[in-house]
């Protein structure tokens, strides 16, 4: 490109020099015309001189005629953009301005559709319904840009990295996982807690009905190992819901994503509308110079024309005053020779005046050539200023909008999250009271074993101290049975700390669900209270039957005393009046 421009400028220098020339022969031959006629004033007048001097008069109204219509000056450099801009006072050079041949940049555009497309078809589905008006407006907007951007010649580069963080955010907010479906593993976890747990309810409370304590006991156990597992998979929940809620963190400040394209936007539209102000600025002046210009051009003209009437006067008037002279010819050759001479220098001086005119008109025109093109770029480059304003504000729509999901679809998951994770602390009491209960009884349970024991324990002791008292051969029985008693105690005693410490660190664990609880306002009987009252239930109960039982034996206790002293009647009416010895003997 670099090497074709000094040739062009050879080109037209070369040309240049040739019009030069073919203007220099028209004058060089209108002159030399000139000269001739001179020499015919001076030469020896006779009607053939006459004929002659008209025809060569003739022959000079053709060659000035073709003179004025043959001289070219617009080969001649006379007016460049350079001179427009110091003339008329312009700002912007051509470098600054959008030409015809520039092409316009949108395969970034094209590729932000792409994007779209691509997020359309996300392997996220539940997530693709939340953001499935935003895709198709953000395709509809981009496909108008495009569209706007083929019909200029912007280089949309810059543009088209605006809504990068955007599209991004969107693709990251359609990849956070589902917390319902994170969910399906572990509620069938629970569900197979659950149905394991009552399975275990039904073993015990069928081993119960049959008196099989050591089953029953067993059942406890299980039950309890179940019910810790099931507190377990609720809690592991909330580790679930916590993970879902961190990934959704990241776009709790989509608002500052949103405010720095705007930022982003702001500075491109500023620049825009400072070059559109500015072409406007130079077309405006160029306005005003194309004004001036046209006026002077009409001074120009109607000076030109009048001095060219002027001097087809003066021309008439010297063929009027020759012809007079040639009736005078003796009389006033010297003024025919003095009116030749002026003839010359007038043609001369017209000729010279042809030159000049022309050159203006050359000068003249080239200014309204590069007035003409320099108007195009400047009117063109408005109209792309215009074109990526609009498309600008239409990216700005496109972030507001995508934002806008974004932040909607944040503070729902927000929402969601929030019932769920409340739903959860009431699952995780329901579990925790099952366990807390469970636990409670075991714990009861084993303090009345463990009160039965130190009853066996006194009971052995006592019958030992009397086996020892009488040498009695069951005291070595009696001895191993308090031993073995002392062994189970503290099994019972290791057995029940490890139940109270199951349920302190249960009662430790459900602290966080209390609280949330109590902070939304749900109401609850705590599990504890509940145990509370069960053991005071069920004391009560076994005090009645301990009460009952007593007055059984007190019954017995009296009936069998009057059974005595009824028989001890019958055998004091029956001895009555024997011997002692009788008596005794008997």
């Amino acid at each position: 490109m670099a090497d074709t421009q000094p040739e062009v400028a050879d080109i037209t220098l070369e040309a240049a020099r040739k019009q030069k020339i073919h203007n220099l022969k028209l004058k060089t031959a209108c002159l030399s015309n000139e000269e001739f006629i001179q020499d015919l004033h001076v030469s020896d007048w006779s009607e053939t001189q006459k004929q002659k001097l008209q025809s060569a008069h003739e022959k000079a109204a053709e060659l000035l005629a073709s003179v004025e219509s043959g001289t070219k000056w617009n080969l001649t450099a006379a007016y460049d953009i350079q001179k427009l801009m110091r003339v008329c006072g312009l700002e912007m050079s051509v470098r600054e301005l959008y030409k015809p041949e520039d092409k316009p940049q949108f395969m970034e555009i094209v590729g932000l559709k792409k994007t779209l497309n691509e997020l359309k078809q996300h392997r996220n589905k539940t997530r693709i319904v939340s953001f499935t008006g935003t895709i198709d407006n953000g395709l509809t907007k981009l496909e108008k840009v495009e569209d706007e951007l083929r019909r200029s010649q912007l280089d949309a580069t810059e543009l088209a990295q605006v809504p990068v963080a955007v599209l991004k955010n969107l693709e990251e907010c359609m990849n956070v996982t589902v917390v319902q479906s994170a969910l399906m593993g572990n509620e069938e976890q629970v569900k197979a807690q659950l149905a394991a747990i009552e399975k275990a309810k039904e073993i015990r409370n069928v081993a119960i009905a049959d008196g099989e304590m050591a089953i029953a006991e067993e059942q406890f156990y299980i039950k309890a190992q179940l019910l810790e597992h099931l507190v377990e998979l609720v809690a592991d929940k909330f580790r679930i819901i916590g993970q879902t809620d961190d990934e959704n963190k990241m776009f709790a400040k989509i608002h500052e994503v949103q405010k720095k394209a705007f930022q982003e936007t702001s500075a491109m539209k500023d620049a825009k509308r400072r070059l559109k102000q500015r072409c406007e600025e130079d077309l405006k002046h160029l306005h005003d110079a194309i004004q001036k210009a046209d006026l002077e051009d009409a001074e120009a003209v109607k000076r030109y024309m009048g001095q060219k009437d002027k001097s087809e006067k003066f021309i008439r008037e010297n063929l009027e005053k020759q012809d007079e002279s040639w009736r005078k010819i003796q009389e006033l050759e010297r003024t025919l020779q003095k009116l030749g001479t002026e003839r010359f220098e007038e043609v001369k001086r017209r000729i010279e005046e042809n030159d000049r005119e022309e050159k203006r008109k050359v000068e003249y025109q080239q200014f309204l050539d590069v007035v003409g093109q320099h108007k195009k770029l400047l009117e063109l480059s408005v109209y792309n200023c215009d074109l990526a304003i609009r498309s600008i504000g239409i990216i700005e729509e496109l972030v507001a909008e995508g934002c806008s999901a974004i932040k909607a679809r944040y503070d729902k998951t927000n929402q969601e999250l929030a019932e769920l994770r409340l739903q959860v602390h009431q699952e995780y009491l329901e579990a925790f009271r099952r366990l807390y209960k469970t636990l409670g009884q075991l714990v009861y349970k084993k303090e009345k074993r463990l009160e039965e024991i130190d009853r066996n324990i006194r009971t052995t002791h006592i019958q030992l101290e009397f086996a020892i008292e009488t040498f009695d051969p069951n005291a070595k029985k009696h001895s191993d049975n308090k031993k073995d008693l002392y062994k189970l105690r503290a099994q019972v005693e290791e057995e029940l700390e490890m139940l109270k410490d199951k349920m302190a660190q249960a009662l430790e664990l459900f602290g966080p669900t209390e609280d949330a609880l109590h902070q939304a306002g749900i109401e609850f009987v705590h599990p504890a209270e509940e145990l509370e009252e069960n053991n005071v239930s069920r004391r009560s109960k076994m005090v009645e039957y301990r009460a009952h039982l007593a007055k059984q034996e007190e019954v017995k206790i009296a009936a069998e005393r009057e059974e005595l002293k009824r028989a001890k009647a019958i055998q004091s009416q029956q001895y009555r009046g024997q011997p002692v010895q009788g008596q005794i003997t008997q």
